[in-house]
């Protein structure tokens, strides 16, 4: 029931959890839907090519790992004289989720900005380890309900997010793998951001 619990009890020295750990966020990697991955790849260099814009929307850790996504996309994968990854954290801006949480409560912070920005046709990217999140489910709901697509990273078993985004991927785990399943969004981050620059021509050494 509680990974983690299990094996520092079964490995309480420092070396053997972390190769235990390290097993085990292999096995939740090689465990990931390949197909998922590849789609939710496609509609982002789509958006990339049509111009429209990519929201990335997510909580605590997860909101630092969608901050480093859109640094790579829009930093690292940025080729002169070409469209461009046009990608955006919603929560980046302290100023604007302090005050939306403060006046319209926390659960509205991602859902008031894209009812201000979001276009038909742009995507709305969000990560919930617990797939639970109302702030997160909200906004996803409203976005497909407005013609965006949803991509929803999630942990556990889902939770909402995954039948709440039209593109789920599901790193399946147990209650207690917040960082484990944190992990996984992170390794997906460089993957798709690595893939999509090297798709279009630009090499990763600087």
């Amino acid at each position: 029931m509680h990974e983690l619990a299990r094996i520092y009890a079964e490995n309480p020295a420092m070396p053997d959890y972390a190769r235990a750990y390290f097993e085990r966020l292999h096995g939740l990697l090689t465990q990931l839907d390949l197909e998922a991955l590849t789609r939710i790849a496609e509609v982002m260099d789509t958006a990339r090519r049509t111009g429209h814009r990519v929201y990335f929307i997510a909580n605590g850790g997860s909101a630092a790992i969608a901050s480093h996504w859109v640094n790579d996309l829009v930093a690292g994968g940025h080729i002169d004289g070409e469209p461009n990854f046009r990608a955006l954290c919603l929560s980046d801006n302290g100023a604007s989720v302090t005050a939306l949480g403060n006046d319209a409560g926390y659960d509205e912070i991602f859902i008031r900005q894209l009812e201000v920005h979001l276009e038909a046709g742009d995507v709305v990217f969000a990560m919930s380890v617990s797939g639970n999140s109302e702030n997160i489910v909200r906004a996803v709901k409203w976005a497909r309900d407005n013609g965006a697509t949803t991509i929803g990273l999630c942990g556990f078993d889902g939770g909402r997010l995954k039948d709440t985004a039209e593109i789920p991927l599901l790193a399946a785990a147990t209650p207690d793998e917040y960082g484990t399943v944190e992990d996984c969004f992170s390794v997906l981050e460089h993957v798709l951001a690595t893939f999509l620059t090297q798709q279009r021509g630009k090499g990763l050494h600087h």
